[in-house]
């Protein structure tokens, strides 16, 4: 059966020969004729008339024998195409002695040609004495080269070819459906509409010292471990649960999607923050959770985590050999509703115990500066509370679906989040308060401040800049309209920007500082071991000042931040804990929701296109390490330098050897980007006060930067704004080079000038 095409009468074996053709030789063509057999049929979309001919003419999609088609295709569609590529195609074939004209004289084809140069090669192997005489087999491997270029993208042709190669190939891993429930649904039949029962269905991903930097030194993490063997390698991973709306969140369909990621929580903080290492593991409307129940809804993460843990994967390790890896889950991460939600607590904070670490009563909580041990909600109690069955009187509506899991303990297990909990939080009533009261004090008050927060250089705080303060929100609505991390920005830099307008001694100033000082705390990555009796001291002064300032109660919030040293022996740095990443991971979800039209079965969709961003770093074997990325380079020899004799002696030998160096204008190294006239934490001096250093150039050095600086003079701490004031020594040439591995802490800061003309810098966090 061949297909003629209706423009040029050419004849063609297959679908794709003629849909080639069609395309290339008659490309602005807009109506479609059937030529085959005398039908008569006409269409106007090629989709329509190519499943005519497949299912009525039974034409088949590719031939064993493809037709000619190169030759058909550039003749009809330029016949000077195929001059001139025969022509140097015959002067290539001519230096090899290959080429044969045939009698009539004309061109061959270029089909004709490749075979000739085939039957050459093959002629060519004959002559080779050496050669084994196994010409059939040879033949037959060097044919199915040449039948692959023909076509080497067949086993690629449609949707379904290429998911299908991926997932065989183990680079893609479709989500699976999995059955919640069922409902009744609307169906249209031809005798009206009816109900009929429909399952309700999810997503699945199957996952087959002195300083306390991570959880693997942490009480939990000690006690998960200890139910394996010494030689066992055992990793942990963070279960992290919340909803993510998207669609309108004013809308009329504001229907959620209820959104599980995981993550190894072994990994450095450089990687482990990155978007690509946080993998989805379960995805579901978020109504079915409420509506089937937690059991039903997370059934196969539970069911995974579960094999994970008790079984493990094997890993083998080309020329090593092959390793029993188990994964544990170490904590449960979210914010306060989803993580009551999901592990059984009352979700409302209204409710007479809405704490899930303690059984403490909500008029109680309203006073409650210090945590009770004696309230504290232990393995044992809360068995009892799921037995009770009385939330009204307890708190908890029924068993943690994550008790399945053998190493698993509610609420030990059960994580706090210092973004919402301080940030979004706590800061936000305090400053609030702290605004209003300068305000009475002075109405020229946040003009100022608004003035000088507008004009400050921010540097590499400048994406997390603080909006204007609207007065009129500020003083009728009792509102701070900021996102968590301009709150963060704003809390370190509110003492440099008002320190001048300060009465001294004030009391709300006060209050500010055991602000500034718990958020500092709570955000750093390592800490020492004793940092919980200053964090436990912070937080009840804070308190106590709020409740005598404002005359206010202590919000859910405030009581939140009262566990929190006790919980920082048993999990280690909060910041290492936080949801801020998998708040950003829910932008993925977003934008692959917002393009897509169709709500139908969202969440499978949603889960394909996840599945196809992990398939494509599968594919492209990236790594969990990123790459340097820099910007603009130029050659400079550093010997020209008039500053070069004060840190040559400090350069690598092999940069001193050759001083012509490439010099970039900014470099991104393990996430952090860093530019000229950024300041760095170089080290400590001998009077145990920080030294800081301006970047004057990056050196592309290898696989990562190398920085000269010039030193900054530490005058000394400014606990008042709680920065370290410098001054730049012009004066004396003290450049110096730096690698990045030996910096005091790798997060580059910013020089503030004061309104009263000191020159500080303020730390991230605390060190």
């Amino acid at each position: 059966m061949t297909v003629p095409c209706s423009e040029c009468d050419s004849q063609f074996d297959d679908i794709y020969s003629f849909s080639v053709h069609f395309k290339v030789a008659h490309q602005n063509c807009s109506k479609y004729f059937c030529k085959v057999d005398q039908c008569t049929r006409s269409y106007n979309v090629y989709a329509s008339f190519r499943r005519h001919l497949i299912l009525s003419h039974h034409v088949p999609v590719l031939a064993s024998q493809p037709t000619p088609l190169i030759s058909q295709v550039v003749a009809s569609n330029n016949d000077n195409c195929e001059s001139n590529f025969v022509s140097s195609y015959l002067d290539v074939a001519s230096q090899s002695d290959c080429y044969t004209s045939d009698a009539s004289g004309d061109k061959p084809s270029v089909k004709d040609l490749l075979r000739q140069q085939e039957d050459h090669f093959i002629a060519k192997l004959y002559e080779n004495p050496s050669f084994p005489h196994l010409p059939l087999n040879v033949k037959k491997q060097i044919g199915g080269m040449f039948n692959v270029l023909r076509n080497p993208f067949q086993h690629l042709q449609t949707e379904y070819k290429r998911f299908k190669y991926f997932e065989s190939c183990g680079a893609y891993i479709p989500p699976i459906s999995y059955e919640i429930d069922s409902r009744e649904e609307r169906v249209k039949t031809k005798g009206g509409v009816t109900l009929c029962m429909k399952s309700v269905l999810g997503q699945f991903i199957p996952l087959q010292s002195d300083v306390i930097s991570n959880l693997m030194q942490c009480e939990v993490w000690k006690r998960k471990v200890a139910h394996f063997n010494e030689c066992d390698i055992v990793m942990p991973v963070n279960v992290y649960f919340d909803e993510v709306e998207p669609n309108s969140a004013l809308g009329s369909h504001c229907e959620p999607l209820g959104c599980s990621y995981v993550q190894i929580a072994a990994l450095p903080p450089e990687w482990i923050s990155r978007l690509e290492n946080i993998f989805l593991a379960l995805l579901f409307d978020g109504n079915n959770r409420s509506i089937y129940s937690n059991k039903k809804t997370f059934r196969p993460l539970i069911d995974e985590l579960l094999y994970l843990e008790t079984e493990g994967i094997s890993l083998t390790i080309t020329g090593l050999s092959t390793y029993k890896i188990y994964f544990v889950v170490a904590f449960v991460l979210g914010d306060n509703k989803g993580l009551n939600g999901v592990c059984g607590f009352v979700e409302g904070f209204s409710a007479y115990h809405y704490c899930r670490i303690c059984n403490v009563h909500r008029d109680q909580a309203k006073q409650m500066f210090v945590e009770d041990p004696a309230l504290l909600r232990t393995p044992e109690n809360y068995a009892a509370a799921v037995e009770l069955q009385d939330p009204q009187e307890t708190g908890v509506k029924e068993e943690c679906i994550f008790n399945r899991l053998p190493s698993f303990e509610t609420p030990t297990d059960i994580c706090v989040d210092q973004f919402h909990d301080l940030t979004e939080g706590v800061a936000h009533y305090t400053m609030l308060s702290v605004l209003k009261h300068f305000h009475g004090l002075n109405s020229m008050f946040i003009n100022t401040l608004n003035n000088r927060m507008y004009c400050l250089d921010l540097g590499v705080d400048s994406d997390n800049r603080p909006p204007l303060i609207n007065l009129d929100r500020l003083v009728n609505k009792d509102k701070l309209k900021m996102t968590g991390a301009e709150m963060h920005t704003f809390i370190r830099l509110f003492g440099v920007l008002v320190h001048d307008m300060i009465p001294e001694g004030d009391l709300f100033y006060e209050l500010y500082l055991l602000l500034n000082d718990i958020t500092s705390i709570l955000y750093a990555k390592v800490l020492p071991k004793d940092m919980d009796k200053i964090l436990q001291v912070k937080v009840k002064d804070h308190h106590m000042l709020y409740v005598n300032l404002t005359g206010e109660d202590l919000k859910p919030k405030h009581h939140f931040l009262v566990h929190y040293a006790r919980l920082f022996q048993m999990m280690g740095p909060f910041n290492l804990i936080g949801t801020v990443r998998f708040e950003a991971k829910h932008r993925e979800i977003s934008q692959t929701a917002g393009a897509c039209i169709s709500r139908v079965n969202l969440s499978k969709t949603v889960a394909i296109k996840q599945q196809l961003g992990f398939c494509f770093r599968s594919v492209s074997n990236a790594s969990l390490r990123q790459n340097m990325d820099y910007g603009p380079c130029h050659l400079l020899n550093l010997k020209e330098l008039d500053t070069y004799p004060s840190f040559s002696l400090t350069l690598p030998g092999r940069i001193f050897d050759e001083p012509m160096q490439s010099v970039v204008t900014w470099v991104t190294y393990k996430g952090t980007t860093y530019k000229p006239k950024q300041v760095l934490l170089c080290s400590i001096d001998d009077f145990g006060l920080f030294s800081f250093a301006e970047i004057e150039l990056i050196i592309k050095d290898d696989k990562k930067p190398l920085f000269i600086c010039s030193s900054l003079d530490t005058i000394g701490y400014f606990s008042d704004v709680r920065g370290y004031e410098v001054k730049r020594m012009t004066e004396v040439n003290n450049w110096f080079a730096i690698d990045h591995d030996n910096l005091l802490d790798y997060n580059p800061l910013c020089l503030y000038q004061m309104s009263s003309s000191e020159l500080v810098t303020v730390l991230k966090y605390t060190l």
